[in-house]
């Protein structure tokens, strides 16, 4: 479905050193949305890289504080420098392209709105409560694969100026509200401990 997406994962897979600088700046205007679909995928497959869902959630949460903010990429001088190394690019492209095809199976509801002001202030939000949620490492089944599903749809439905992707990706995330309602106490407990980190990562970098 989004031709964009391909064309900026065949672009950055031929650097030789790929960082998230090298992503804001060549992808220009699309910059905040490929960046959260890049920085998810992994949580879109059956083994996603360990360890690395608090980091990966701080910088979704970030993109959309961005989207919020102005439109733009909201990141660190420090961030700006991570590195993807080659092996988690290859599980990061395969991940997307597999999506990608996925999504494109979907009937497309296109309209100008769905990538105006309103809208990525309304998408940003739900990229913001998402990525908190994938964030915490909860004890609960699909709890990085949900949110991160909340996000794709979302952030491929800004993309592409796609309604029903935009829609879908809504209503992912009022069900994560759903569970987050059902299982109360362990997120209370464990969104200290993610506040923490968010405070402390903001300060180091």
């Amino acid at each position: 479905m989004s031709k964009k997406l391909v064309v900026a994962l065949d672009t950055i897979s031929q650097k030789k050193n790929i960082t998230l600088s090298d992503i804001v700046n060549d992808l220009g205007k699309d910059s905040v949305t490929i960046l959260c679909l890049i920085v998810i995928f992994p949580f879109l497959q059956p083994i996603p890289i360990p360890g690395i869902s608090s980091v990966l959630g701080m910088i979704v949460i970030m993109q959309g504080i961005g989207l919020i903010k102005n439109g733009k990429p909201f990141l660190t001088k420090r961030l700006l420098k991570v590195n993807i190394e080659e092996n988690n690019w290859n599980i990061i492209y395969k991940a997307g392209m597999r999506f990608n095809n996925f999504t494109d199976k979907l009937s497309s509801l296109k309209h100008p709105w769905a990538n105006s002001r309103i809208s990525q202030i309304s998408a940003g939000i739900s990229i913001i409560l998402s990525a908190a949620f994938l964030s915490l490492p909860l004890p609960i089944p699909f709890s990085n694969f949900i949110p991160a599903l909340s996000i794709l749809f979302v952030c491929l439905g800004l993309l592409e100026e796609d309604l029903l992707l935009l829609v879908i990706g809504h209503l992912i995330m009022i069900a994560l509200g759903v569970v987050i309602a059902y299982s109360y106490k362990i997120v209370v407990e464990q969104a200290h401990h993610g506040i923490d980190y968010l405070l402390n990562f903001l300060v180091n970098n």
